[in-house]
């Protein structure tokens, strides 16, 4: 990936600026994303590393960190991209040398040729509205659909406190997969019997049951259960 020094940077602000009329945006991990239109008409950000101290971070950004061809809002051009489950952009691999984050406003619909797809939705959780790309899962095309988001945390470096404690390098963890389902233009994120149960209160109590008898974990493909029967009562 093509390293910046602060010169260059101080001058790409300047750039960024008066062309898009926003700065740019610095991440956690020293990143720095410059808002630019691709040749081929997607909407993009460049993606630039200027930091090292990743060298010592342990795991991955990434579930899968191959690129792979995609295409994207159902066009009929192929990208290579790949999904980062830590920043929760696409990345398009533009070069050998250069790699690029895919604009989330324009973007909403990703599709790999090995079948995955994922698509743009919001959504609320805990009072807070949120917006991520969902991993199609189950059955594409049924009346109740699911969605999958796989998600990495970043857990800084911890510094040892005594003789008997070990430091604790910076890593990136997967956290545990979170289950949507979506019915009539709704999203409903899954954590629990009673989220289903609120969000089909006419079937709350057959749903309760059903959740009960099949002793369904919530992190796990048992949603897809949960999915083809959803579809059989609605």
């Amino acid at each position: 990936m093509k390293l910046i020094n602060i010169p260059v940077l101080l001058l790409l602000f300047s750039i960024s600026n008066n062309t898009f009329g926003q700065a740019l945006l610095p991440d956690q991990m020293g990143k720095v994303s410059v808002p630019i239109q691709t040749n081929s008409g997607i909407e993009s950000f460049r993606l630039t590393n200027f930091s090292s101290d990743k060298v010592n971070t342990l795991g991955s950004e990434f579930v899968n960190d191959k690129f792979s061809e995609a295409t994207v809002n159902n066009g009929s051009q192929y990208f290579d991209l790949r999904y980062n489950n830590y920043s929760g952009y696409f990345e398009y691999k533009k070069s050998p040398t250069e790699v690029i984050n895919l604009s989330k406003e324009k973007n909403n619909e990703i599709t790999f040729k090995d079948g995955r797809k994922y698509f743009l939705k919001q959504y609320k959780i805990n009072k807070n509205d949120k917006e991520d790309y969902l991993l199609s899962a189950g059955i594409k095309d049924a009346n109740v659909k699911l969605y999958k988001l796989q998600s990495v945390e970043f857990i800084p470096y911890k510094e040892s406190t005594n003789s008997y404690e070990e430091k604790k390098s910076p890593e990136y963890k997967l956290k545990k997969p979170l289950y949507f389902v979506e019915f009539d233009g709704k999203i409903i994120p899954v954590e629990k019997s009673k989220d289903l149960e609120r969000a089909f209160a006419d079937h709350s109590k057959e749903i309760k049951k059903f959740i009960s008898q099949k002793n369904i974990d919530f992190n796990s493909d048992d949603m897809i259960l949960v999915q083809n029967f959803l579809n059989s009562i609605l």
